[in-house]
């Protein structure tokens, strides 16, 4: 009997109707199954392509329409777009190319370590307009050395809506549910 790869995982969800958010002839849109912060997305194309640097300067019009179902996905939420940040990673830990679309809050019980943040709040999250712009240039995204990877992994931990630096993790996890209250009181009011 043949074994699942976890890394396969975002292969087998995105033939998952239920899964499905959004979808065109391009690409799909499904829930992160272990969101980063209270909303979180990622668009999945059809097209089997691994990751950023298995992108063409071919891949131009694929990602414009995985931008635009990012943008609907947005849409759901109820938020603006500029409370989202959309991006791939540099490193990623599943295959298939997914762009996140995730909201700038970052509360979740699944954001549960270091690594987590910096995934999202360093250089190691390429930001799409980033990718779009690379691939226009030179046609392609070049791999960055593991070293620096981990450099961007092991960065220290500042809050990304203030100038808060954290003693540690539990403590920016602290200041980031003062944010979500803050906004929460502030919508309320």
């Amino acid at each position: 009997m043949a074994t699942q790869a976890w890394s396969d995982g975002l292969i087998h969800a995105i033939s998952n109707v239920k899964k499905t958010i959004i979808c065109s002839d391009l690409s799909v849109v499904i829930k992160d199954k272990y969101p980063k912060a209270l909303h979180h997305f990622l668009v999945l194309p059809w097209k089997d392509i691994d990751s950023v640097y298995d992108l063409s300067f071919d891949d131009d019009g694929l990602l414009q329409n995985m931008y635009e179902l990012g943008l609907k996905a947005v849409g759901t939420t109820g938020l603006t777009v500029d409370r989202f940040d959309f991006g791939y990673h540099m490193k990623p830990s599943m295959r298939r190319l997914h762009l996140h679309v995730i909201s700038k809050d970052y509360y979740s019980p699944c954001l549960s370590h270091r690594y987590h943040w910096n995934a999202f709040n360093t250089k190691f999250l390429l930001k799409h307009e980033y990718v779009v712009e690379k691939l226009h240039e030179a046609g392609h995204i070049d791999r960055p050395s593991l070293h620096y990877v981990m450099k961007l992994l092991e960065t220290p931990l500042q809050c990304n809506q203030c100038m808060y630096n954290p003693n540690n993790f539990a403590d920016l996890k602290l200041h980031l549910k003062q944010h979500v209250e803050s906004d929460m009181e502030s919508a309320t009011s």
